[in-house]
């Protein structure tokens, strides 16, 4: 069984390219995938960011994400900052890797 996963980050408003493009996809292939759907909120904070309307747009791209047919039964649907694991490993990384080190290996922020 193929496995999908597709973030939405609530630093903008959904438009129709992230229906064409990401969500009527994943729904369209959600029973017959290992499919994740998740809404990135902590990487909305990386940018110049009003809180309030970061978690108006949470609950917005929630809310049109279910009503354009996506079904938690089908798949899993999570909010980032609702599960701490990702908070802590986040810490666990940020603790033992550098800025330094990851710019060496490649990796860009």
């Amino acid at each position: 069984m193929p496995r999908r996963l597709t973030g939405f980050t609530p630093s903008g408003s959904l438009h129709l390219g992230n229906y064409l493009g990401a969500m009527r996809p994943i729904i369209a292939e959600q029973a017959k995938s290992d499919t994740v759907v998740f809404i990135s909120d902590l990487h909305a904070l990386t940018l110049l960011h009003d809180p309030v309307e970061v978690r108006q747009r949470t609950v917005e791209f929630a809310t049109l994400l279910l009503a354009a047919g996506l079904d938690p039964n089908a798949c899993l649907f999570l909010i980032q900052s609702q599960v701490p694991e990702h908070t802590e490993l986040h810490y666990l990384l940020e603790c033992v890797t550098g800025y330094g080190a990851n710019n060496r290996s490649g990796c860009r922020y």
